[in-house]
């Protein structure tokens, strides 16, 4: 499989919270790996995901608008709007 990504992506199993424009409440998801540049984010079955979005990952109490560019089932890969401030490599 050809790799796309500019930069790396550490593999993470985050807990994470999704905020839809015209959801009432903020939606649970997993946060399965993450770089400064985007994400790969899981949701439960049948989630309708809008294009943008908020999304907070693990205890970070700020969020980041991201942008889909990709799904598959349940699964999205997204990019922050905005530069997302990580190691290369996360601990532990």
């Amino acid at each position: 499989m050809l790799e796309r990504r500019i930069k790396y992506r550490a593999n993470v199993a985050l807990p994470g919270v999704a905020a839809f424009a015209k959801a009432a409440a903020d939606v649970p998801c997993v946060v399965l790996n993450l770089s400064s540049r985007g994400a790969c984010v899981a949701f439960a079955p049948d989630t309708e995901m809008p294009r943008v979005f908020e999304l907070r990952v693990g205890k970070d109490p700020n969020s980041q608008t991201v942008r889909i560019v990709w799904r598959r089932t349940n699964t999205v890969g997204v990019a922050f709007l905005a530069p997302r401030v990580v190691p290369d490599v996360l601990p532990g």
